[in-house]
């Protein structure tokens, strides 16, 4: 009777233990309403979180099942974030199903030896981890084909003035292509004019933003747009969203770099200062100086 008892309260404990494990999945919820999909800071909290959850279950003085609860913690949000995976694609899940584990486990680590030096590593790691190698990861899973080296399909592209441009052979042409209904394009077109700038005296470079219109465009007023935007960098404008969409180009912003009449990098508009590959810098350097 008395061991039915102690039974009984031992699975009444690990049901609450369970309970407050599976939290970590409203928790990644919450973040990613309250961070609007900004997965640098929900990674990091998640982490965090993790942590945080594995530490107080298991630096309590209470009897439970150490394993057990450690699956419970992990298991659900792992599963959930690998059956997404196979319907959007795992380019974010990744980071998330690698590390909540492992962010877990220094919870547990710390519960166990209360060494101070295991959270400073850990949050140390966890920034690491969300501003860092999630982003760079991100990248390269996105682009990691970008790099080619086939024949530039000619597109037709005019000036503010409705004058056709013809594109210099002879140099290394970076086209950012973007749309009036993309939100990001316009975020990153500060980071663009940095590295416009920075390239502004190189004569052998050139560079464009390219606006793609949609059917609601008028021409005259994404013209007025652009000068009211006020920046240095040029812009030209297609005639035909067709004519981008034959180059493969679906999703914007999207950068070509052209040399010597072939497309050389062909994917994502990478500026931020913290992706250290496949970025527009990187690209434009080993273009210009490759023999």
């Amino acid at each position: 009777m008395e061991s039915s008892i102690k039974a009984n309260i031992f699975m009444n404990k690990l049901s609450r233990k369970s309970l407050i494990a599976i939290s970590i999945l409203f928790f990644y919820l919450l973040f990613g309403v309250v961070f609007k999909g900004k997965h640098e800071w929900i990674i990091l909290c998640t982490l965090i979180s993790s942590f945080s959850i594995a530490f107080f279950l298991f630096g309590r003085k209470e009897k439970v099942d150490t394993l057990n609860l450690y699956l419970v913690l992990i298991l659900p949000i792992t599963l959930l974030l690998t059956i997404s995976s196979f319907f959007i694609g795992f380019n974010y899940s990744i980071t998330y199903i690698v590390f909540i584990p492992i962010s877990a486990f220094f919870g547990l680590k710390f519960a166990f030896n209360r060494n101070i030096l295991i959270p400073v590593f850990s949050f140390l790691l966890f920034a690491f981890i969300s501003f860092l190698l999630f982003p760079n990861l991100f990248v390269y899973m996105n682009n990691h084909e970008a790099r080619t080296n086939k024949p530039y399909k000619k597109i037709t592209l005019v000036s503010k003035n409705r004058d056709t441009i013809q594109l210099d052979s002879s140099k290394i042409i970076a086209l950012d292509f973007w749309t009036t209904s993309c939100g990001v394009c316009f975020k990153k077109f500060p980071s663009l004019e940095r590295n416009y700038l920075n390239f502004k005296n190189e004569k052998n470079i050139e560079f464009y933003s390219v606006n793609v219109p949609l059917e609601r465009d008028k021409f005259d007023k994404t013209v007025d747009l652009v000068k009211e935007l006020g920046y240095k960098f040029p812009t030209l404008y297609a005639t035909s969203s067709e004519e981008v969409e034959n180059l493969g180009i679906n999703s914007y912003p999207h950068l070509l770099i052209i040399k010597n009449g072939r497309v050389r990098y062909d994917g994502r508009l990478e500026v931020s200062k913290s992706i250290f590959i496949y970025n527009i810098k990187n690209e434009l350097n080993r273009l210009l100086y490759e023999h």
